[in-house]
């Protein structure tokens, strides 16, 4: 379970705080500091969660195949709509070739189709080695521009880049590796020696 921030006001609180900034729980338009900070914050968090397998940011759907669609262009010959939270494709269920227009995807084969794509997230959706790397990333960006402080701006660099390291690492705990089932190559090779009478299983 997460732990730490559960708002975008609560991260973008804590940059401001690593920045040398007093805490706001509430952003107002006169808050120049404040609304810059969420304008980065608006920039950078649907990037980095569409940018990386983050697994607490995918969802999985089913598509609405769209009726009587005829592009008369190319190989494709169906389309289903998109989900509105779409950051980016992960794959298709199943793997078919496929193009992406506008709002909707056109596939050569009909059928039902599966989505995997990532999404903006919430911040309740986030592990707390998310939520770390995403606070120090704000700060980071920000250093030059606020504190006017190269110093201070290449040590919260370094800081950001460990951060999302170990976020990429715990992320990567969630889902393990899968073994080698099939590796023709080598089957190919055993194959040979078989028929040649060289290195025979026994």
């Amino acid at each position: 379970m997460s732990t730490g921030p559960t708002t975008e006001i609560e991260i973008q609180s804590n940059a401001a705080l690593i920045l040398g900034k007093k805490p706001f729980t509430s952003i107002s338009d006169s808050d120049q500091f404040a609304l810059s900070v969420q304008k980065m914050y608006d920039m950078l968090v649907p990037g980095e969660l569409g940018s990386n397998n983050w697994k607490f940011a995918k969802k999985q759907v089913q598509l609405s195949q769209v009726a009587g669609f005829d592009p008369d262009f190319a190989e494709w010959s169906t389309a289903y709509d998109l989900p509105t939270d779409l950051l980016c494709v992960s794959r298709l269920f199943p793997n078919v070739r496929f193009q992406i227009f506008e709002n909707r995807i056109y596939t050569s084969s009909a059928g039902e189709l599966k989505l995997e794509y990532a999404y903006d997230a919430p911040v309740t959706s986030w592990s707390a080695a998310f939520k770390i790397f995403i606070t120090y990333r704000i700060a980071a960006d920000m250093a030059l521009s606020v504190a006017e402080n190269p110093q201070l701006a290449q040590i919260l660099e370094g800081k950001t880049q460990r951060a999302r390291a170990t976020a990429m690492f715990i992320d990567g705990q969630n889902s393990p590796g899968v073994g080698i089932q099939s590796n023709p190559w080598l089957e190919v090779r055993g194959s040979r020696y078989n028929n040649s009478g060289w290195g025979r299983y026994r």
